[in-house]
């Protein structure tokens, strides 16, 4: 018995061990986390929370937490952190030395009002400044909300206070992790491909395409970063999370395959490669991990109970009605700000406050007793653009400054040497419409998850679908591509696009557009979504002039109507009986411009109505031009009964022959009948 009870107790001292140096990791890898340069609130919240969820390790989690808010910061600096956090410790253990239990708030409070204390006499002493004063106010109160939702997640039974708890800490860890590199790799980035990866291994393509857009946006609190990433990892998280039903090697390969298609085209090649690396690293080790391990985190998160994961229909679609609020809430910020423009010149003017200014003597005099001045002149050099000599700095300047050569550097080498302080943010308003289009996407999947009950009507019509095509004149390869596929819910896809020019290159344009449109559509993308995530991957694909049209053609064989959007296609043609309509919604190729508006004309669909869809070679075939359409609508009204796929072969033959037999262009015919199932 009693060496049972010695093992037990070594058991549980070993734990408690463990968890006192798990405390101090963390505690140390927080305080190093800074937002916006400037403020580093995590230590001092990260003290906080421990005076009221583990007193006994209140000191060891201060000098942890001192000891990394001071690393790498200016003697002064490191120094006024240090002492903030040590008078916190002292506070609190003058303030629990009369036994009395205190709740949360108080110490919070208590708190909030040592750390404004302490940095204001560190205002005093130095030379207050307004700037100052409320840098360390805001950063006072950032550290009581990081403690209070700790304390919260610690003690509460509500899930989402838990993941809240959760949410921040990972936040807080992350950031304090951006400077740490191991082999060349960013540890900060392998980290967060690791919860992209678990996220969309845990809760799908929702969860997945949320942590994305998140941990995309984390650099941008650090410094000024392109809001590419922020794309990029959404859309890798969305496709990860695609294949939640085939397990953890679906969901890696999605993950895998997304690095691999879009890497290039938002980071370029040297980012692709780094990305490359990391996304491998990251697989290979959840590859590895076990599965009682995923299975004890995917019931820590979506409580599970005997092994089966619990979907409780309420919580679900709220969940998931919240990612799509705060999805549709930054992509309208991101328009806005895409809209507005960018204060350029005050970007810049700050990374040289921060690359060559900071920590000088001479910065409180130069930046706040003389600001207006010395920004005026560094405007005026900004816009001048191209190369700088220090001889060209005014003479104030470069008799008062001990970095003449290092500021004129820097101010060569910003990219925002312009002649207005506004510039636009294609990008932004991009991405941003991107995102309130996933928005609506989880919002359609909310109502269909919140519609169980509703069963699933069987199609009214059904299609007959026939396709010819023939290659240019001595040409082997038809650079035009044709596909037909049931997207779900009674609905059809008909798409065509022809590729600019011929051959193998048309070819792989065409069958990259419409392959992509399909395999978006049938996940559940929006129409106007998929059409422009469509456009933005050929614009991206090749810096030559490359372009495809596209041709689509959703049917709802249901309700019998037909959605036709045409991006630099041919008219549609729909025979009704013996009258023929033109269906001739226009717009731009895709791949030529970043954004395009998309036209979608609706028809009512009745049974024996026959649609065909063609290339411009076939319109084309024509000698007369203004004829073009004409000689089709003639030949339509000729039509007999016959399958689809003789009628697309005959109007085929009648192009070639009006061609003279030597077709000068690429033709393709494909023809769909409706008919009543």
């Amino acid at each position: 018995m009693l060496a049972e009870r010695v093992q037990r107790m070594s058991r549980v001292g070993g734990a408690e061990w463990l968890g006192a140096v798990a405390w101090l990791g963390v505690a140390f890898i927080l305080s190093r986390a800074t937002i916006l340069a400037e403020l580093k609130p995590f230590g001092p919240g990260i003290v906080m929370a421990v005076a009221g969820l583990r007193p006994r390790l209140l000191w060891p989690v201060v000098v942890s937490a001192g000891i990394g808010s001071a690393w790498g910061l200016p003697g002064l600096d490191s120094w006024i952190r240090l002492a903030t956090l040590l008078s916190l410790g002292v506070t609190y253990t003058l303030y629990r030395g009369n036994r009395v239990s205190r709740p949360p708030g108080a110490l919070v409070a208590l708190g909030a009002a040592t750390v404004i204390l302490v940095r204001g006499l560190s205002q005093v002493i130095l030379g207050p400044s307004f700037y100052g004063w409320m840098l360390l106010i805001f950063e006072a109160l950032l550290a009581a909300g990081l403690a209070l939702a700790w304390s919260a997640a610690a003690v509460s039974r509500y899930r989402e206070e838990q993941l809240l708890g959760l949410g921040l800490l990972a936040l807080g860890l992350l950031l304090g992790l951006q400077e740490w590199r191991v082999g060349g790799m960013s540890v900060q980035s392998l980290v967060g491909r690791l919860f992209i990866l678990l996220a969309a291994l845990i809760g799908g393509a929702g969860a997945g395409a949320a942590t994305g857009a998140v941990l995309g946006f984390l650099p941008s609190l650090t410094s000024l970063t392109a809001p590419a990433l922020a794309g990029l990892l959404a859309l890798v998280g969305l496709t990860a999370g695609a294949f939640y039903n085939l397990g953890k090697l679906g969901v890696v390969g999605g993950f895998i395959l997304a690095h691999l298609l879009l890497s290039s085209y938002f980071l370029g090649a040297e980012g692709a490669n780094l990305a490359l690396k990391e996304s491998g690293l990251v697989a290979l080790v959840v590859l590895l991990l076990p599965g009682s391990f995923l299975k004890g985190l995917t019931a820590c998160i979506t409580n599970v109970n005997n092994g089966n994961i619990r979907r409780e229909n309420f919580v679900i679609p709220k969940r998931w009605g919240q990612v799509a609020a705060a999805l549709k809430r930054l992509g309208e910020s991101l328009e806005a700000g895409g809209n507005n423009g960018t204060t350029s010149l005050n970007i810049a003017l700050r990374q040289i406050d921060r690359l060559v200014c900071h920590g000088c003597p001479a910065h409180k005099v130069c930046w706040e007793l003389e600001g207006d001045k010395l920004r005026e002149v560094l405007k005026g050099l900004l816009k001048k653009g191209g190369p700088l000599l220090v001889s060209e700095l005014p003479e104030w300047l470069k008799s008062r400054c001990g970095k003449a050569r290092e500021l004129a550097q820097a101010l060569a080498a910003q990219p925002w040497g312009c002649a207005s302080d506004k510039v636009a943010s294609p990008l932004g308003l991009l991405l941003g419409a991107q995102f309130q289009a996933l928005a609506r996407l989880l919002e359609e999947m909310v109502s269909e998850a919140s519609a169980t009950d509703e069963e699933e009507l069987d199609p009214y019509f059904t299609l007959e679908i026939g396709y010819a095509s023939c290659a240019r004149d001595q040409d082997f390869t038809c650079g035009d591509s044709f596909l037909s596929t049931p997207l779900g819910r009674g609905k059809y896809l008909l798409v065509l696009s022809d590729g600019m020019g011929a051959g193998c290159e048309a070819r792989k344009e065409s069958r990259t557009a419409v392959e992509l449109l399909k395999d978006l559509l049938v996940a559940g993308f929006p129409r106007e979504l998929a059409l422009r995530l469509v456009n933005l991957v050929l614009l991206l694909r090749s810096p030559l002039e490359s372009f495809a049209t596209l041709d689509v053609a959703v049917l709802d064989l249901i309700q019998g109507r037909g959605m036709f959007t045409k991006l630099g296609a041919c008219p549609t043609f729909l025979l009704r009986d013996t009258q023929v309509l033109t269906i001739k919604p226009q717009s731009l190729p895709v791949g030529i411009l970043e954004d395009i508006p998309v036209e979608v004309v609706e028809e009512e669909l009745q049974p024996g109505d026959i649609l065909v869809m063609v290339s411009d070679g076939v319109l084309e075939a024509h000698r007369d031009l203004s004829e073009k359409d004409k000689w089709l609508v003639a030949a339509l009204r000729r039509v007999s009964e016959c399958h689809p796929q003789e009628l697309a072969e005959r109007l085929l033959k009648q192009a070639v022959a009006l061609a003279g037999g030597h077709p000068v262009d690429d033709m393709s015919v494909a023809v769909a009948r409706i008919q009543v199932s």
